[in-house]
């Protein structure tokens, strides 16, 4: 069963791998903020283990939204780690050791990064016929500039 949205299939090839990049680099950055979550050590520890536990709820949130637009899209979702990793256009974060700052630093330069490429995504997008992925991904880089502002305003 197809649904014939006008999208082509080349356009269509084109905006799922764009959305598998996203939803790779979500999954990368939700692991990262659940090893902040979980090791975070400092005198402020109860704001920022809560704060980690928003990020990553709100990212889990965003990985299914993801993924569910790709299904819309007549496409399978990659789903192995594997695969997020060779994908994504953010890092692993393997140390357990950062200092709150660092850790701030780290997620604010991710919230960058992930919006400088949803800004290309989204040009790309608007070249094809497909206004609803681009409504989307404006929606999703919304919530990355309101967090990006946030952490911004943690830094000392």
């Amino acid at each position: 069963m197809t649904y014939n949205n006008k999208i082509t299939s080349s356009d269509k090839k084109q905006i799922v791998s764009l959305l598998e990049q996203i939803l790779a680099s979500e999954v990368v950055s939700s692991m990262k903020i659940r090893n902040f979550h979980w090791n975070v050590e400092s005198h402020n520890f109860s704001e920022m283990h809560s704060f980690f536990e928003e990020l990553y709820t709100e990212t889990a949130e965003n990985i299914d939204e993801i993924a569910e637009r790709i299904r819309m899209l007549w496409h399978k979702t990659v789903s192995t780690y594997g695969e997020y990793l060779e994908l994504s256009f953010l890092s692993e974060e393997a140390r357990r050791d950062l200092q709150v700052a660092e850790m701030v630093q780290s997620l604010t330069q991710d919230k960058e990064i992930t919006i400088a490429f949803f800004r290309t995504a989204i040009d790309k997008v608007s070249e094809t016929n497909d206004v609803w992925t681009e409504d989307f991904l404006i929606a999703l880089m919304q919530k990355h500039e309101k967090n990006l502002w946030i952490l911004s305003s943690m830094k000392d």
